[in-house]
């Protein structure tokens, strides 16, 4: 099974809801662009936690910028106005991303570089391969 990964920010979390008689559960939760897509319309994507994987989504917080791991399940269904396809992307794994303790943390400066260091590999023979 092939699992993909997509990143962005929760913009809603569904609550569980149980379907049938066996105890079927499933969990919505629309991920929308991160805030540093390119892309300059919004982009929300529904994935569906089921079964045990529906308490994954009990820490997530609309707002949270998370990382999903999902596999995407197809089905046909055969009914009374005639054949129909169905995709879902089914999360399996979620984290959250850049916690409040990391973004709080401030980012050492990078370091000078001196100015009697080349900057470019024009001189092949001083490679030490």
């Amino acid at each position: 099974m092939v699992t993909f990964e997509y990143k962005g920010v929760v913009e809603m979390k569904g609550e569980t809801k149980a379907f049938g008689q066996n105890g079927f559960t499933k969990r919505e939760l629309v991920v929308g662009n991160p805030p540093d897509s390119p892309s300059m319309y919004p982009n929300p994507v529904l994935f569906t936690f089921k079964k045990e994987r529906c308490s994954l989504l009990d820490p997530i917080n609309v707002g949270d910028p998370v990382k999903i791991q999902f596999t995407i399940d197809g089905r046909k269904w055969d009914g009374p106005n005639g054949v129909r396809y169905f995709t879902d992307l089914t999360g399996w794994k979620i984290d959250v991303l850049g916690g409040a303790s990391a973004a709080s943390e401030p980012v050492p400066a990078a370091p000078e570089v001196p100015e009697d260091i080349p900057s470019g590999l024009d001189d092949s023979e001083n490679l030490p391969f």
